[in-house]
């Protein structure tokens, strides 16, 4: 699959999520999911999304991002410095926007185990979590050529990003729409930085 339909696919299924929730079309599959969760809560796994939220949090992804940066820095790669720049400080910016287009308020619950006051769609934790991690995995596919390796940090990622999201479900800081919604920005900002900066990209 090329690099633009890839693009093209993750942008058509956050317009589709994104509209069906304006229009309160998942309302059923929110509940259900969330249902689901409440169903499965136990002190292991409350701890356990609390120590895998944190993985997203705005400061870990700060200080992570800044450790990057620094290291980018330091190899004078200055493609992948400005790429990183472009993929996780411009996605959690944009991500602030959709939050005030679509307003979409928290779930309410009798006795939630976090309560937040901002807007709850796109998850910001999931955005983050796509936009920092994956750029990570495309940075190590870049210098790794063995199969094996490639498809090892590919699932490493995809469970670390699985795991945030599950985490703000269960948490009860988010509907499962707003996750999913983040993490098909997440993914189709990193493949749009991807396009645009594909040029620049040393040889």
């Amino acid at each position: 699959m090329s690099q633009q339909r890839a693009t093209t696919l993750s942008l058509l299924g956050l317009a589709f999520i994104s509209t069906a929730v304006k229009l309160n079309l998942l309302v059923a599959f929110d509940d259900a999911a969330e249902a689901w969760v409440r169903q499965h809560i136990t002190p292991f796994c409350t701890a356990l999304m609390f120590r895998l939220t944190q993985l997203a949090s705005p400061r870990f992804v700060f200080l992570l991002t800044a450790l990057l940066a620094g290291m980018l820095t330091l190899r004078k790669s200055g493609y992948w410095l400005g790429r990183l720049a472009l993929s996780v400080p411009g996605c959690v910016l944009l991500n602030e926007v959709f939050k005030y287009v679509f307003h979409r308020t928290r779930p309410a619950f009798e006795h939630p185990l976090v309560k937040l006051q901002t807007y709850s769609f796109p998850s910001g934790h999931a955005v983050a979590a796509t936009v920092l991690y994956g750029f990570v995995a495309i940075l190590l596919w870049s210098y790794i050529s063995r199969r094996f390796w490639r498809v090892l940090i590919g699932a490493v990622v995809v469970a670390l990003i699985a795991g945030v999201g599950l985490s703000r479900v269960y948490l009860g800081v988010h509907y499962s729409t707003d996750v999913l919604a983040g993490l098909l920005e997440g993914v189709t900002w990193l493949r749009f930085i991807g396009m645009i900066t594909s040029r620049h990209r040393p040889v």
